[in-house]
Parts: structure tokens; sequence; C-alpha cells
């Protein structure tokens, strides 16, 4: 028994035994309040990091496994794996074909809208019948004529390949010399080409001196098909040509360039005589890409190979001849 605690009268115990409990012991254990100070650090601690926004302080943030981020003008926008397969489906289902239909999903005919492979009887056949195709269109002279197919033909060896030709024989003074020889060559030459042409190619003759006598049929200053008919036309045309006057090349070519031909046949017995800027000129006026091929005749070639460059400029063929050489029927 404690020896300093005072006995209670009638009671036989000290003065303390009978006090609360919370009055004789008022002292906490130092361990709990250990657990108390360290599991409330932990709940603040917990709390700071689930409030704390994590990266950039205005970023949505969104759960789940790999996030893919598109990047956009002005926002950034965060797409998880559900999101990329939507866009994959929605993107595949926009590029997928329509489906086929089969015969029974096929709209009906409607009514006027039968088959075409229903022949056409009455006046409806004879609409169609009479209506002109894509290849008459085209024609000029002639219902019955069409442009097409190429041909060569040649004169003096020198040859030309096409569909449409213009001849552009000189007819001077100096083409009667010889015995007339050149000039009849001349005829002769242009006539055999003449007759290997079809009728479905076209031709001009220009015989010029200072002015320009051109074939013209019906008054028609144009290309004309080679029928038997407009040959015939044009050989009588050709036998009536006299030579007279001087020589101008110029004037004589740019009309033909105008006819917008395949190939020119040029023949004279002059050189050619072309500056510079006469040759830069013709070939600028060249628009339908025409061959030009030239024929001197002579006795002896001159210095002038103007003539040579026009022709090789131009993507044909220059051709010399000796005109004692000269036969013509």
């Amino acid at each position: 028994m404690p020896s300093r605690s005072e006995i209670l009268p009638g009671t036989g115990f000290p003065s303390d035994y009978l006090r609360p409990p919370l009055t004789r012991n008022r002292q906490i254990p130092a361990w709990l309040l250990s657990l108390v100070l360290h599991t409330g650090l932990f709940l603040l601690l917990l709390l700071a990091v689930s409030v704390v926004p994590r990266g950039a302080t205005n970023t949505e943030t969104r759960t789940g496994g790999i996030v893919l981020v598109e990047l956009q003008s002005e926002s950034t926008e965060y797409l998880s794996e559900g999101d990329t397969r939507e866009v994959n489906s929605t993107a595949s289902a926009e590029q997928s074909p329509p489906p086929t239909l089969v015969s029974d999903q096929l709209p009906p005919d409607l009514p006027g809208m039968e088959s075409s492979e229903v022949p056409l009887t009455g006046v409806g056949k004879e609409l169609v019948e009479g209506l002109p195709g894509a290849e008459q269109l085209i024609e000029g002279e002639g219902a019955n004529l069409r442009i097409g197919g190429r041909v060569t033909t040649e004169v003096f060896g020198v040859k030309g390949t096409g569909s449409k030709f213009v001849y552009v024989f000189d007819r001077s003074k100096s083409m009667e010399g010889y015995g007339a020889r050149p000039l009849l060559a001349a005829r002769q030459a242009l006539l055999q080409s003449l007759q290997s042409l079809g009728e479905k190619h076209q031709f001009q003759i220009l015989f010029y001196n200072e002015g320009i006598s051109i074939f013209k049929y019906n008054q028609l200053n144009q290309l004309h098909f080679a029928t038997e008919e407009l040959k015939s036309a044009a050989t009588q045309f050709v036998n009536s040509i006299r030579g007279d006057g001087g020589t101008d090349h110029m004037n004589a070519l740019k009309q033909a360039l105008l006819l917008k031909p395949d190939v020119i046949f040029l023949l004279t017995d002059a050189e050619g005589g072309f500056s510079r800027a006469e040759l830069r000129e013709l070939n600028q006026l060249n628009r339908s890409a025409a061959v030009i091929n030239a024929i001197e005749f002579g006795e002896i070639r001159g210095r002038d190979r103007s003539l040579e460059t026009l022709t090789a400029e131009n993507g044909g063929q220059y051709v010399f001849k000796d005109i004692r050489t000269l036969r013509a029927e």
C-alpha cells in the first residue's frame, strides 16, 4: 500500500483509489500519437495527389491505356484506344464501295426507258438513219466524201505523206526556156502526183510568178477532194498554164500555208533568195506543221542555200535537177 496516500476514514482505502479513471491517468501513449500523426499526413498527401492535375494545368486528363494525341490549330485532343477504333471504323465505312445490287433489288424500268436493244421501226428508224455520222460532220466538199487515210506521193523523187497536199509551181518566163521543157516537165510531174491521190484526199494547185493563179472549182478558193471529176478539171487547169513574168516565192508560200496542208511541193527554176527574217516569218505561218519540199531547176547550183534551209526547218527535202536532163512527153 502506498506510503504517501491517506487512508480515507471508514473505508480503509487510499484517497486516490476512489478517483475517476480519467483523473487517475491523463497521459496518452507515444505510439498512439505517432500513429495518428502519420495517418493524418498520409491522408493529406493522398488528397493532394488526387486534386492537383497532372501535366499542363489546363489540359483535360483521361484514364485508360494507350493515349494518342491529335494536335489541332488551337487545342489538343486526346484519343484513347476506344476512340481510335471508332474513328477507324467510320473511315473504313466511308471508303467501302457501295453494295452491288442483285437482280431482284434493281429498280424497275420506268415508262419510256425501254432497252436500246429493241429494234427501231417506222418513223423512229427513219429519223435515226437520217442523222449524219461523226465522219460526215467534218466533210467539206461532197456529201459522200470523208477526209481520211494517209497516202505517199512524190514529185521528181521527193516524197510527201499526208491527206492534204498543195502544189506551188513556178510559172515565170524562164520556165519557158530550153524549148519549154522545164514547164512541160513540171506539169507532167504534178499531174502524175495528183493521179496517185484518192477521193478522200485533198489538194490545191498554185502557179505563181509575181502573182498567183490558183485552181478554183465552182469559184471555191480552197482545198478540193481528189475525185475523178475534180482531177479532170485540175488537169485542164494545169495544161492551160503558160510561163510569164518574174518570180515571187514568198507571196505564193504564204497563200499555200493559209490552207493548212500536210505537205507542200515547191518547184522553181530560181534560187530561193530568202532572208533570215522571211524564213522566220514562214516558219511562224506554218501553223499546221506542214512538210515543205523544194525542187530547184537549173544548170549549176548557185551559192544561195535558202531553199535548202527552208526545207530543213520544215521537215522536208530539197532536190536540185539539172534543167538540161529534163524530159517531157
